[in-house]
């Protein structure tokens, strides 16, 4: 998502794909491993890469993680740390 009004980019990631460390979902399959590793390596390094430039542009960088959404509670408390997030990058 993209707020001009606020010169703040929000990415959401999926926490399989993006590598969201801690999480459970965030889980290696056991076949074709060294793919894989390369594979999220890869996704990893793009998303900082993408994060620097915006950045280095003036923007600010927000990431929102699937397993912060997986139910209206959560989501709600996604929101509010987006909402202050916001609010402290907008001053």
């Amino acid at each position: 998502m993209v707020l001009p009004k606020y010169r703040t980019a929000i990415f959401v990631h999926g926490c399989f794909w993006h590598r969201h460390a801690g999480c459970k979902v965030a889980t290696t399959p056991k076949s074709n491993t060294d793919f894989w590793l390369r594979k999220f390596g890869r996704n990893v390094e793009r998303d900082q890469e993408h994060s620097t430039e915006l950045q280095r542009l003036g923007w600010n960088v927000m990431v929102v993680w699937e397993c912060e959404v997986r139910s209206p509670s959560l989501a709600g408390m996604a929101a509010e740390r987006l909402a202050k997030g916001l609010r402290n990058g907008a001053q």
